[in-house]
């Protein structure tokens, strides 16, 4: 009998699902992907934090797994709440590409002191924090849908340029659009953005030791110190909050930022920790972007 992996209806998803069928089907087991409609992706016509506060890219396949109309839930885990529902669990995710955001224009040039100027399409909170932290003077004009619409209206004349997730661009076909990489310890990256939030029942542990086998190291490391800034701030997928994860002479960095909503002053801090530190560092970290020094 087949595994059903669920995921959205977006080109993305379905890549991003194909790479779980993938991963499946070499470990000897048949699957097949399972679109299911969700809530973010009907309502179009509002930014994604007006639509709900909390998972509105997850709920349904959630449901999903729930009936047992899927075996898998597939998601962006950026997308996903701090705290996962009760009797499901995340499996430790594949290898992901980088994390950094990126800057895709009408032009072939691009500094980063150019977004001062710039009209940029972007609904993302954290994007808006951002921007309006380094430079309050840019304007920004709202924009949904999945990558390909975006970079569609970027380049019909809806603004300069746009901020994108770079692994969404690679996984799509698209990291040719790019016109430039942003400074991660700046524009600082999701939690766990670029990670693929493979869900599971509790019960379905021979699912789990599949994708455990399949996992990534440095992957699984950040989705767990990622998700406890994440959940230690109480955030969800709309608050304007980041974390980057960089490695740098046998020492980790963890740099992040957090904001209450949009129109808050973005608190940037660095804490200097250890691969093994890491995960009890973090807490230091939520205690400083908080404002606690």
């Amino acid at each position: 009998m087949k595994l059903k992996v669920g995921t959205r209806g977006s080109n993305l998803a379905k890549i991003q699902a194909t790479a779980v069928v993938n991963i499946l089907k070499e470990a000897g087991l048949d699957a097949e992907i399972v679109i299911i409609s969700t809530k973010g992706d009907r309502i179009q016509h509002l930014p994604i934090h007006k639509v709900g506060k909390n998972g509105v890219f997850v709920g349904e396949l959630e449901g999903a797994l729930r009936e047992g109309a899927v075996d898998i839930a597939v998601h962006s885990l950026k997308d996903m709440p701090s705290k996962i529902a009760p009797g499901f669990t995340l499996a430790p995710p594949p290898a992901a590409p980088a994390d950094v955001d990126v800057f895709v224009g009408t032009g072939d040039k691009f500094r980063e002191e150019d977004l001062a100027s710039m009209v940029v399409a972007t609904g993302s909170n954290r994007r808006i924090a951002q921007l309006k932290h380094f430079y309050p003077d840019v304007k920004i004009v709202p924009i949904r849908g999945n990558v390909e619409t975006r970079i569609n209206k970027v380049e019909s004349g809806l603004a300069d340029g746009t901020l994108l997730a770079y692994a969404g661009l690679l996984r799509a076909g698209l990291s040719h659009k790019a016109t430039a990489e942003l400074n991660p310890t700046r524009f600082i990256p999701s939690p766990s953005q670029g990670l693929l939030g493979i869900e599971l029942a509790e019960d379905r542990r021979d699912l789990l030791k599949v994708f455990t086998q399949a996992s990534d190291p440095r992957a699984a490391f950040r989705m767990k110190v990622e998700r406890s800034f994440q959940r230690e701030l109480n955030a969800s997928c709309a608050s304007p909050i980041g974390i980057h994860i960089e490695e740098k002479e046998g020492e980790i960095l963890l740099h992040g930022c957090f904001a209450e909503t949009a129109e808050d002053p973005l608190i940037y801090a660095t804490v200097t920790t250890t691969k093994e530190k890491a995960s009890d560092d973090v807490f230091e970290l939520v205690r400083k972007v908080k404002g606690h020094e």
